[in-house]
């Protein structure tokens, strides 16, 4: 079983103020999702980018490598790279109220989210490639990728499953699913190297088996 699964890549933490150094875009990571093939990408929110309905904020999918934490002073919402004490504001401990957040805003100050310390979240501990049992569904899946949103304390598993020669998906909780093997071990000759890290993952590509 290969044991670098993980969230956390590159060091971000949901809730970072992130650059998509593709596009230049700026946002907000917003979830992770730790993939079968041992790569981890996020959803950044981009505040400044339109999504498909009017008012809507854009979601972007980006693998780990493409993104770049900003600095203090670098801004999201607003156009200015001069962030300081007097022109943000940020939700933290027990001396907020409703007053104070509208001032804010009506200031545009800019706000900066907390960031998710993963503090109290369930172990990671059902991985990509193992096959489980479904207790709703009664029958076999394999889980494909595991992701976590922001804030939330349980994780939410990808599962894929064949019924009458075609492949279907559904998510569940690990309430749900009783671990069975581990049938895909994409990394089984890497030494538990996992992920896109420099030329490791020419590698690591290598090491494909089914058990």
């Amino acid at each position: 079983m290969s044991k670098g699964y993980a969230f956390g890549a590159s060091d971000l933490k949901l809730g970072d103020r992130v650059e998509v150094m593709t596009t230049k875009q700026k946002g907000i990571l917003i979830s992770e999702v730790v993939h079968l093939s041992g790569c981890n990408t996020f959803q950044v929110l981009l505040p400044n980018v339109q999504g498909k309905e009017k008012g809507e904020m854009k979601v972007k999918h980006c693998d780990h490598l493409i993104l770049r934490k900003l600095e203090d002073k670098e801004a999201v919402f607003g156009k200015k790279d001069n962030l300081t004490d007097e022109n943000v504001f940020a939700l933290k401990g027990t001396d907020v109220n409703a007053e104070w957040i509208k001032a804010a805003t009506k200031a545009k100050k800019e706000p900066i989210p907390e960031v998710d310390e993963a503090v109290g979240v369930e172990e990671l501990v059902i991985m990509p490639g193992m096959e489980v049992w479904h207790k709703i569904y009664n029958m076999p899946m394999l889980v494909s990728c595991v992701y976590r949103e922001i804030y939330s304390k349980e994780l939410e598993y990808c599962l894929t499953y064949m019924h009458e020669d075609k492949e279907f998906s559904v998510n569940a909780r690990a309430w749900a699913l009783v671990p069975m093997e581990h049938r895909i071990n994409i990394y089984a000759d890497a030494n538990g190297k996992v992920g896109a890290v420099g030329d490791e993952i020419l590698s690591c590509m290598g090491g494909i088996s089914f058990d």
